[in-house]
């Protein structure tokens, strides 16, 4: 995200919460605890790969 989108999604965000109230505020709080959650489960496969593939080059150049 550049930084124009996360200035975006904080005034989005700023806006439901003085809409909404309390329990959008909750509802938005879990749902960027899941989507946090998610992106590092997404980095430590992403990096699993990168090692997973470099091993197998290191492999191949030794054969």
């Amino acid at each position: 995200m550049n930084k124009y989108q996360k200035i975006a999604l904080l005034v989005g965000a700023i806006i439901l919460i003085l809409i909404f109230g309390k329990t959008v505020t909750q509802i938005g709080l879990r749902t960027i605890g899941a989507l946090g959650a998610l992106f590092w489960k997404f980095i430590v496969v992403v990096i699993a790969i990168a090692l997973i593939i470099s091993f197998l080059k290191k492999g191949w150049k030794n054969k």
